[in-house]
This record gives C-alpha cells, sequence and structure tokens, in this order.
C-alpha cells in the first residue's frame, strides 16, 4: 500500500494539520481506518491518537482511495486499533 499526499494544510485555530491523502492499495482491498491510522501515525511519527481519519472514498472498481485525514496537536482520538470490551448487559429488575 502507497500513500502520498495530495493535499495539506495548517489550521491554527483549531490547532491541526488537514490533510487529503491519495492511496494506492492495488494488491489488496480498501484499508480500514484502523490500518490506515496505524499507517499514518508511522509515516508522520505521531502517536495513534493524534490521527484522526475523518472518511476513505474509493470509487467503484478502483484500486486507489482518497481520505481526509486530521493530525490534531492538542486533542487525543480514539485509537481504532484497540478493542474494546462488550459492555455487560444490565439486568433488569421485574417487579413484582
Amino acid at each position: 500500500m502507497k500513500t502520498t499526499i495530495k493535499d495539506q494544510k495548517d489550521n491554527p485555530f483549531l490547532k491541526r494539520k488537514e490533510m487529503l491523502i491519495e492511496i494506492d492499495h492495488s494488491s489488496s482491498a480498501t484499508p480500514s481506518k484502523a490500518v490506515l491510522q496505524q499507517l499514518i501515525a508511522k509515516e508522520l511519527k505521531e502517536t495513534a491518537e493524534k490521527v484522526d481519519v475523518r472518511s476513505i472514498y474509493s470509487g467503484h472498481g478502483l484500486a486507489r482511495a482518497e481520505a481526509r485525514i486530521f493530525v490534531w496537536k492538542e486533542k487525543k482520538v480514539k485509537d481504532l486499533s484497540k478493542k474494546e470490551e462488550p459492555k455487560e448487559k444490565k439486568e433488569e429488575v421485574k417487579k413484582e
């Protein structure tokens, strides 16, 4: 999988970088947000909690996709590679 940055803007008011990235995934399926978050964090030498993958769009039948990504300076986002444990269902108390 090969990535290239098509557009990059610095937004000082919201303290983030806004990026438009083109992904060539000819040998595999369109990458998930979790995979892309880890890949971009590794390339930019940032933590995954600062990389926010907003959207991934792949045209029908194409081996290319575009992704809109925000890299935050202060805010932390959810690390998508870590799975959360399922919440336990609360037992309903029946009134008699």
